[in-house]
Order: C-alpha cells, then sequence, then structure tokens
C-alpha cells in the first residue's frame, strides 16, 4: 500500500469516540468503535516529526503547549506527562546525567561507588529538588493552558532505579557479594520513587503513575534473583503507588519477561505491556484472566524501518492474537516508540487498529479481522 492509498482509505474510516471515552467503555465491557491502542512512549520520537529537538522540548514551555496541542489534533493523544525519566531518581540523588541535543538523556555517571555511602543518603524530598520543582511548576502551568487534560507520571521500577545509582555491573555483582547491602539500596530506591508520586500527588490532587523496569528483564537477570532483589520491592512500588494515587499503576518490563509472568500475577498487576520478543497469544493464555495485556508491535524492525504494509500486518496480527483476552487487551508498541520513526508508519499502526479492531469488546475477537 502506498501512503496516498493509505490517506485515502483512512479518510474513509469513521471515529465515533475520543481515546478516553473509548477506553473508558472498553473497561466497562461495553462494544467500542475500535480498539483503545497508543504508542509506548512515543513523544521522543514524535517531536522531530514536528520540527522540535529533544532540547526545545526539555526547555520551553511553549513547545511543550505547541506538542501537546499537536498531538491531541493529529493522534487524540492527550494528557499532561510530568516527565520523570527512568533516570529521574537517579539524578535527584547524584548522579550524572547528559542531555543531548535530539536524544533521549543518558547516564554518565552513577554517585553511589561504596555502600558506606548509602548510610549518609537520605530520602529525597522533591520540592527542595531544583529539577523536580520546576517540574511540577511546569506541570501547574500546562494545566492551565489544558485544564481538561489529566495529570500523569511515571518511575522507574526498583531495580532499574539502581542501576542508575550504581554502576549496574556493581549490582549485578551485589547480588552474589553484597546481597544485603544490595537490598538497603533496592529500598531506597522504592521510598525514593514514592516520596516523588506522593509529592505530584499533593500537589495536584488527581494523577496518574505508571512504572517501567527494564532490568528485570530475564535476559539480564535470572528468576531465582528476581525473587529476591526485584519481586518484594517491585510489590512495595507497586502497593505505594497504588495507596498514594488510589489506582493501581501500569507495568512495562523490556525483554524476556515469560518466566515472572506468574510472579506478576501475585503482584496484583491488573495493566502489563508486553515486550515484542514474547508471543500475545501465550501471553493471553498465562496472564488473561488476571490482567489486561497491552503490546506488541515492533517498534524498531517494523515502526521504524518496516513498511506500510509490515506495519500493517503487524497490528493484525496483534489483534488477531489477544483481542480476545479475558481481562482486555491494549493494542500498542513492544516498547518505546523509536526515533526516526515515519509519520506514515504512525498513521499506518492507527489505520490497522481501525480497521482490524472494529467492533471491540473486552474477552471477543474484534469484529474487524472479518475484512481482507
Amino acid at each position: 500500500m502506498t501512503y496516498e492509498q493509505l490517506k485515502q482509505e483512512m479518510a474513509l474510516q469513521k471515529v465515533e469516540l475520543t481515546n478516553s471515552e473509548r477506553s473508558k467503555l472498553y473497561m466497562a465491557g461495553e462494544e467500542v468503535d475500535f480498539l483503545p491502542f497508543g504508542f509506548n512512549s512515543p513523544d521522543s520520537a514524535l517531536l522531530p516529526l514536528y520540527g522540535f529537538t529533544q532540547k526545545q522540548f526539555r526547555e520551553s514551555l511553549e513547545v511543550k503547549k505547541e506538542f501537546i496541542r499537536k498531538k491531541k489534533e493529529d493522534f487524540d493523544m492527550e494528557g499532561i506527562s510530568l516527565g520523570m525519566s527512568l533516570k529521574g531518581i537517579g539524578r535527584a540523588v547524584g548522579s550524572k546525567i547528559r542531555f543531548p541535543e535530539n536524544d533521549i538523556e543518558c547516564l554518565e555517571e552513577c554517585v553511589l561507588t561504596d555502600y558506606k555511602m548509602l548510610d549518609n543518603m537520605e530520602v529525597i524530598k522533591p520540592e527542595k529538588i531544583p529539577f523536580m520543582k520546576e517540574t511540577i511548576e511546569t506541570g501547574h502551568l500546562l494545566k492551565k493552558a489544558f485544564p481538561d487534560m489529566g495529570i500523569r507520571t511515571s518511575v522507574a521500577g526498583p531495580l532499574t532505579t539502581a542501576i542508575n545509582i550504581r554502576k549496574a555491573e556493581y549490582v549485578l555483582r551485589d547480588m552474589i557479594r553484597h546481597p544485603e547491602e544490595l537490598k538497603r539500596l533496592l529500598q531506597f530506591s522504592v521510598d525514593c520513587s514514592l516520596a516523588w508520586v506522593k509529592y505530584a500527588k499533593d500537589e495536584f490532587g488527581s494523577i496518574s503513575c505508571s512504572f517501567a523496569d527494564p532490568a528485570v528483564s530475564q535476559n539480564l537477570v535470572s528468576w531465582k534473583n528476581f525473587q529476591s532483589f526485584s519481586k518484594p520491592y517491585i510489590k512495595e512500588l507497586f502497593d505505594g503507588i497504588e495507596r498514594i494515587t488510589g489506582k493501581k499503576p501500569g507495568v512495562h518490563i523490556c525483554g524476556k519477561t515469560r518466566k515472572i509472568w506468574k510472579d506478576l500475577i501475585d503482584i496484583g498487576i491488573e495493566n502489563l505491556s508486553i515486550d515484542n520478543c514474547e508471543d500475545l497469544a501465550e501471553a493471553k493464555e498465562v496472564l488473561g484472566n488476571a490482567m489486561m495485556i497491552g503490546g506488541n508491535v515492533p517498534p524498531v524492525t517494523v515502526m521504524r524501518y518496516g513498511s506500510i504494509s509490515d506495519v500493517i500486518a503487524s497490528v493484525r496480527e496483534c489483534i488477531e492474537k489477544a483481542s480476545d483476552s479475558p481481562c482486555g487487551y491494549n493494542l500498542n508498541t513492544g516498547c518505546q516508540l523509536a526515533i526516526g520513526t515515519p509519520w506514515e508508519n504512525i498513521e499506518a499502526f492507527i489505520f490497522a487498529a481501525r480497521k482490524y479492531g472494529q467492533g471491540a469488546r473486552k474477552g471477543h475477537l474484534c469484529k474487524g479481522l472479518q475484512y481482507s
């Protein structure tokens, strides 16, 4: 399919609901115009498509406003993000982060080189940390500009936060050599993350919060080490966010997660975003009765480098595999939308979601799958 043909067919599609309306009705068990969908962390990929650099977005309130307007107008994406990255807590406690002109931030130096330093490190007070205070102030200005939009934030999972405070290779070694010290660091990570969530909640009254924990991928951490060094701290973070916000957080874990799926059920997770290296049909069988699953169109091989036809085929395959999941399914990319993703592939994803996701109802295959 050419881009011109795609645009012609998209013009004929009927959209009856906003994204927020669709999601609410779908989760209530109602049939909706088409399946709820989204893109995993799309902002970094969308900014250059609108002619903005990452630096401009970080530093300019007016760029933020214009970007929010454009996303809403073009893709019905709405919401005000407070922008706490995976590295935010590490930065808050002293790790050095570099901010490229037109790329996501990267870790340059971890603050914790010796566990004796942890004795003198206090749980953060976000209102006293300049970049966190500025994030909240910007959030208030954006809320004033877009009063009908909700506020959302995010934090990293405990192990991911830990490797932004202490070098990843040290943390992995600590699982064997210094397990109790590592557990102190993980508890500190949870406490700092919850301090940020509470600060945001106190400032805005109502927020939603999610977290990602790529460091616990089974590509990196064994199931045995997950039991000792991740599961109890993920549980504490998960419960803490729910206690503070009144809402259970959505969770994303990169990479292989199959071995820990039943552990995620134990934790109480109700909304899990699954990477594209896992099979959605298998996830539905194991997780579908316990939680809503999301994913997992490949963000690099398909969304970034694939053709329009590749994107459409991948979206349809995901809908075929998972749209009848008992607790619901959210069509999404398997991980963060990659910088450099072409505009036409984003529209191809939306077109396919609307076509094959027609007549979506939780626990039932979408009626749109009957179309060729």
